[in-house]
């Protein structure tokens, strides 16, 4: 793993051990129930490219500010680009994340009514990719599966619906980007929790 990798595997740890020791505690902790959420993002692309994307999540808020959970990810991709030969794949595979609401209120932290707050996100992502599209040096005819591992760091704003709802915009930025990759920097995102 690059050391940019490894550096994020130690934010992303600190991140996660770090849940007891935030000073942002509750005064009373609520029940398990009313500290997890679900939520993830679905995202849809028709023409030359063909991308259908679904990945749901699952978290628990350890204090106030900091949540964390696991999330899976499901990817049908087709390409048929002229001069190219088309081609289709399915990409799948898990992750483990780690929010943390830097912000969680802008109007009460600026006073201008604003009401969205602001998160550090962390990621470490397992994608199964098929060896002929995204293995570099594969031979186009070759079999099987790579499994790529990611470490995503990022941030973004929590527009909240209701109590416990509420929309999410962030940027990750994959620190062991390589030419295996199925996205490049930056990564844009939208979802949703519940």
């Amino acid at each position: 793993m690059k050391t940019a990798g490894r550096f994020g595997m130690i934010i992303f740890t600190v991140l996660v051990l770090s849940g007891g020791l935030i000073q942002a505690q509750w005064e009373e902790k609520p029940p398990l129930r009313d500290r997890i959420f679900f939520g993830g993002n679905f995202g849809l692309q028709f023409g030359t490219v063909t991308n259908i994307e679904i990945s749901p999540l699952a978290g628990i808020y350890l204090t106030p500010r900091l949540a964390m959970g696991p999330g899976i990810r499901y990817e049908y991709y087709k390409s048929n680009y002229p001069g190219f030969v088309p081609y289709e794949t399915h990409i799948y595979g898990g992750t483990v994340f780690a929010r943390y609401m830097v912000i969680k209120n802008m109007g009460e932290a600026v006073g201008l009514g604003l009401n969205f707050g602001l998160f550090g996100h962390s990621e470490y992502e397992i994608l199964s990719l098929e060896s002929r599209y995204f293995e570099i040096g594969a031979p186009p005819d070759a079999e099987g599966r790579f499994n790529l591992h990611s470490v995503l760091l990022g941030g973004g704003i929590y527009q909240p619906i209701g109590r416990r709802a509420g929309f999410l915009i962030m940027i990750l930025w994959n620190l062991n980007e390589t030419a295996s990759s199925p996205y490049s920097n930056p990564i844009f995102r939208i979802g949703f929790n519940f």
